[in-house]
């Protein structure tokens, strides 16, 4: 049953089952206009994960404490400011291509193995030698992932004045170009300046804010909040900083996010190790779009060339 679902959209199914303006209600409520378009299957399981019981966790001091707690084994490991730009598989070994981002230096490292995490959306830019080297399932598989553009805006703001007008923690949705905003759970009734996520949009939505510059973006997202919260925003303001992961020449977009069909087409491509290179990232695991994913991800494919004959 639900291989036959993977082949039609979100909004193809919706249409099957609801009036229009239920259907509206959907989109706008739950802010889910942008994944019309996808694959009913994938955003059936994003929702799932929002509203099933289970427990999220958060490290405390900021998500980038994970990386950095692998620093001190790996501190001399690791090559910062480097650009893959090639991938050379011989018979008995890999090489990567490499361009420094600073200095424009050209270098290649070599080893028995490889694993690739970049996503798939940056990888169509890396020079594959011999071409064939990569499957025609893996090639086709980089080719057409579809990556949603993903956009934040941040706003540090002088007092929580959101938790006067009865907001503690949680998120709003509105039918504005902001859409979400996530309130901050940590700290709640505490006094002093506090950051919301102003904005978290995908998608089209996303790309309609990144038509924008920075400055404009922070100023559209505070006169949508003052429409909700009222003109306290722009006496509460401090200041305000956006990003957006489809303008990350590394990143090439938020996350993986299938088409119908893509997921029955493409993701047995996507996984699969390609002679001495293998493949980790969200983009590579069932649990897509989450951290969680990426992790699960490295596990596999640590304990696929740890199984590998010796």
């Amino acid at each position: 049953m639900e291989s036959q679902y993977k082949k039609y959209s979100f909004g193809y199914i919706l249409n099957l089952y609801f009036s229009a303006g239920a259907i509206d209600m959907i989109g706008v409520l739950l802010d889910l206009e942008a994944f019309m378009g996808m694959s009913f299957t994938e955003v059936l399981r994003e929702l799932v994960i929002f509203t099933a019981p289970g427990t999220y966790y958060e490290i405390t001091g900021g998500m980038d404490r994970l990386p950095k707690a692998f620093l001190p084994q790996l501190k001399t490991d690791i090559h910062l400011h480097q650009k893959m730009t090639g991938i050379i598989q011989g018979t008995n070994s890999v090489a990567i291509q490499l361009s420094h981002q600073q200095t424009k230096e050209q270098s290649t490292i070599t080893g028995d193995l490889a694993i690739v995490t970049i996503p798939f959306s940056a990888m169509r830019f890396v020079n594959l030698e011999p071409f064939h080297s990569f499957s025609y399932f893996k090639r086709r598989a980089i080719r057409e992932l579809n990556y949603m553009a993903a956009t934040k805006i941040a706003i540090e703001f002088k007092s929580r004045f959101w938790e006067i007008a009865g907001q503690l923690g949680g998120k709003t949705i509105t039918d504005q170009p902001i859409r979400f905003t996530y309130l901050p759970s940590p700290g709640i009734g505490t006094s002093g300046p506090a950051i919301l996520i102003a904005s978290y949009t995908w998608a089209d939505e996303a790309h309609t804010w990144d038509s924008q510059p920075e400055e404009k973006r922070i100023q559209y997202a505070l006169k949508n909040l003052a429409e909700i919260y009222g003109n306290i925003v722009y006496s509460q303001f401090v200041r305000g900083a956006s990003y957006s992961w489809a303008l990350n020449p590394y990143a090439s977009g938020g996350f993986s996010f299938f088409e119908p069909g893509q997921e029955t087409e493409l993701f047995p491509g996507i996984v699969s190790p390609e002679g001495r290179v293998h493949f980790a990232g969200e983009h590579t695991s069932k649990t897509r779009t989450w951290i969680q994913g990426a992790i699960e991800s490295g596990i596999r494919a640590a304990y696929e060339v740890n199984d590998l004959p010796k």
